[in-house]
């Protein structure tokens, strides 16, 4: 038996929240006050309910659970079991001053719903809540402790009636107190068979107080025979004034018809009002309604795009200035090839100038040496250096004529230096791109403007075939006259709406009127209120309806008040009569009475003897369920503590010992002598063994543990989760809810990472 699904409405801190477990151990990991004990009381819940007691200072579990934001707690858990999957639907929601609980099972095989579940804990595990959360439910709150003592009692009747309601203890109880109940009642010293004695005795005295309860009975009823008069008379004069009041209240209906008159007539004379106008307004049979009223605004807004469209193409907005313009200086840079073909020009002879001044440098400085040394050493120099300064003079002619060239462009410019010229030939560029693009744009705008206009002239033609409509015709067809057109027209019409909205107004309010008039009249017939009117002959004012109705409550009261005395006279005189019992009767009663006296004294001889035999099948009971706990217990504790502690013993009350060797020496100790960590084992251990005990058709039951392995070492946590393993491998769960990995880590290390599901909350 395990959980397949957890599906939270609202429980606590969680909402929405679905969880898919499997057979086996599940490991749920998440971090502190994530909603993990929220979920594992969310468990509880759905198979044992929320109670509403507070415990140790401790709210109570519904006020801790129900959620403050939707005020209930709902969700499912679907359980697959040996015979079939079941889905357990649970909710608490306010109902008049407390919470309802509905709790519905379905099963899953065929959706049906299964009827007269009221506890499914029970109706599933078989055992009831106080044995579930001291067995399979480990809490975080309390660890694995628990006092046997508290539960059992019930684990004894469990296993001696199949049934934890049929107690033992009580039973033994009852029985006793039925023993004792028919010859010595508890506090009254009197047991039944005292009383019937008693009841004969006063049979004897209830004939002498026949005689005096006839004369009362006599007495009685005339004054019931007085009342019931009264009531007639009260009653006469009731139907009266109920005519009365009813022919005041046809007459008001009447008066309702009659304004409903009034009205139609009202309505007859707006419909014609507004028809009239209708009728004075319209055109060939055209009538300009709303819808017309539009198309004129529209066309009137299309006008005034369409004119604004113009004039924005009319308008100097856009030109650029020309700027700074010469004609010659725009000729002269066409002249010398553009701005590229200037700055090319002015390279060339400036490299020129350049070149031919180092060479005529180079030649004076040659003239010279060759000079001297012709005076002093070879004559024939002086003829080399004649020839060097010729060459010379005609570099120094060819560099003045490259430096008048470009002095020249100056001078055709304007201009002194290069920056000047270059400045001039950007400013007259500039000037001319301006000049072209200016063009450009009066080009644009005069050919947009010719579109513009003439979409306008199509628009007015437009707007003259809606005007038409209406029988409307204009002497020109410009825009102005169109305008002041369509804002005359549109007046008349914003006149002619206002009349017809006045009487639609009109229209509707007596419309409403009679349709109110006719829905609280609509069960009467006119006719048939007019001749019951004249067939009421009790005269009527409406004037003194008040005081009649008044009148007709206190007469309505007073029979009320009458009813009442006759009720109360006849329950006397029935209690009166129900004293007068004939002899026979007594004698019949006598005879019962006997009966059952001696009924009684069989009763208590069977009762003597079912407590004996119910008492010793409890002793025996005791006897052996203490030896198999013992050996369960000590099995998982052998296992969860590698060893070392094996022999447990477990009393009837389920108080635990254990034993050991020390030193060649046998001791035996109570449970809670032992570390926290290993005491939390052992009472683990008990749990398993209780709940191997609980599993009566084979099918183990979902252990829930909550925290609860916190003070272990790592090593006795590997056993604890072996255990785990190998008590969830029969198709039964174990749910680890942690907020620690360890668990998962070292349940991978014991059984691999497919032995266990994790899941992160």
């Amino acid at each position: 038996m395990y959980i397949e699904n957890i599906k939270i409405g609202s429980f606590g801190k969680l909402s929405n929240r679905e969880i898919e477990l499997s057979s086996g151990v599940n490991v749920i990991e998440g971090n502190n006050e994530s909603g993990k004990t929220t979920l594992s009381e969310f468990i509880k819940f759905v198979f044992y309910g929320l109670s509403n007691k507070n415990s140790d200072g401790e709210m109570s579990e519904r006020k801790r659970h129900i959620s403050w934001k939707t005020n209930d707690v709902s969700g499912s858990i679907v359980i697959n079991t040996e015979k079939g999957r079941f889905r357990i639907e649970r909710s608490m929601v306010p109902h008049s001053a407390g919470y309802k609980d509905n709790i519905t099972v379905v099963d899953l095989s065929n959706n049906a719903v299964i009827t007269g579940v009221k506890n499914p804990g029970e109706y599933f595990f078989g055992i009831p809540e106080e044995v579930f959360t001291k067995t399979v439910y480990v809490r975080q709150a309390d660890g694995a402790y628990f006092n046997g003592e508290s539960i059992g009692q019930a684990v004894e009747n469990i296993f001696y009636s199949a049934d934890e309601s049929v107690n033992t203890d009580k039973a033994l109880k009852k029985l006793d107190e039925a023993r004792m109940g028919i010859k010595h009642k508890k506090n009254t010293g009197r047991g039944q068979l005292v009383q019937l004695e008693q009841e004969r005795d006063s049979l004897l005295s209830r004939l002498a107080e026949a005689r005096i309860a006839n004369e009362q009975i006599l007495q009685t009823e005339s004054s019931l025979r007085h009342s019931l008069q009264s009531i007639e008379k009260n009653k006469k004069d009731c139907e009266k004034m109920s005519r009365q009041l009813r022919k005041i209240e046809v007459f008001n209906l009447l008066k309702k018809f009659d304004e409903r008159k009034t009205y139609l007539q009202k309505y007859e004379k707006y419909t014609a009002g507004k028809a009239e106008i209708i009728e004075k307004t319209s055109y060939n049979g055209f009538f300009p309604e709303p819808n017309y009223r539009d198309e004129l605004k529209e066309a009137k807004t299309e006008l005034e795009y369409l004119k604004k469209d113009v004039e924005k193409f009319e308008s100097d907005n856009g030109f650029e200035p020309d700027g700074e313009y010469s004609v010659t200086v725009a000729e002269k840079i066409r002249e010398y090839g553009g701005r590229n073909g200037i700055k090319t020009l002015l390279a060339k002879l400036s490299s020129r100038k350049k070149n031919i001044g180092v060479c005529a440098g180079l030649l004076l400085g040659a003239s010279i040496a060759c000079g001297a040394l012709g005076l002093f050493i070879e004559k024939l120099l002086l003829l080399g250096a004649l020839v060097f300064a010729l060459a010379c003079i005609f570099c120094f002619v060819l560099s003045v004529a490259a430096k008048g060239r470009i002095t020249k462009i100056f001078e055709d410019f304007g201009v002194s230096t290069e920056e000047e010229l270059f400045a001039a030939v950007q400013r007259t560029e500039q000037a001319e791109s301006a000049r072209i693009r200016n063009r450009e744009l009066m080009k644009f705008k005069e050919q947009n403007k010719e579109n513009a206009l003439q979409k306008l002239s199509v628009y007015i033609q437009k707007v003259e075939d809606i005007l038409g409509k209406w029988g409307i015709t204009l002497d020109r067809e410009d825009y102005k006259t169109v305008i002041s057109c369509l804002c005359d027209t549109l007046s008349d019409l914003e006149e002619i709406g206002n009349a017809i909205k006045d009487y639609d107004e009109k229209i509707n309010t007596t419309q409403a009127v009679i349709s109110h008039i006719d829905s609280d009249m609509a069960v009467y017939n006119e006719q048939q209120l007019r001749d019951e009117y004249a067939s009421i002959e009790e005269d009527a004012d409406s004037e003194n309806a008040d005081d009649i109705r008044r009148k007709y409550d206190f007469t309505s009261k007073a029979i009320e008040s009458l009813r009442e005395k006759v009720s109360e006279l006849e329950k006397t005189l029935a209690a009166l009569k129900a004293r007068t019992d004939r002899p026979s009767e007594i004698e019949t009663r006598l005879n019962a009475v006997n009966e059952v006296i001696k009924d009684l004294t069989y009763k208590h001889d069977a009762y003597v003897l079912a407590y004996e035999k119910l008492q010793e099948a409890g002793v025996s009971l005791r006897g052996k369920l203490a030896p198999g706990l013992s050996k369960a217990s000590g099995r998982y504790m052998s296992g969860l503590t590698d060893g070392k502690y094996k022999d447990i013993g477990v009393s009837d009350s389920l108080s635990m010992t254990y034993s050991f060797e020390e030193n060649g020496t046998d001791y035996t100790k109570e449970i809670d002598n032992l570390s926290s960590g290993t005491r939390d084992i052992a009472y683990v251990s008990l749990r398993l063994a209780l709940a191997e005990l609980f599993c009566r058709s084979g099918e183990g039951l979902p252990v829930v543990f909550d925290e609860s392995f916190a003070r272990l070492d790592d090593g006795r946590l590997k056993n604890m989760l072996k255990i785990a393993l190998n008590y969830s491998e029969n198709g039964s769960q174990s749910i680890i809810l942690t907020s620690q990995t360890r668990e998962a880590v070292l349940m991978g290390d014991v059984g691999g990472n497919d032995s266990f599901r994790h899941i992160y909350m």
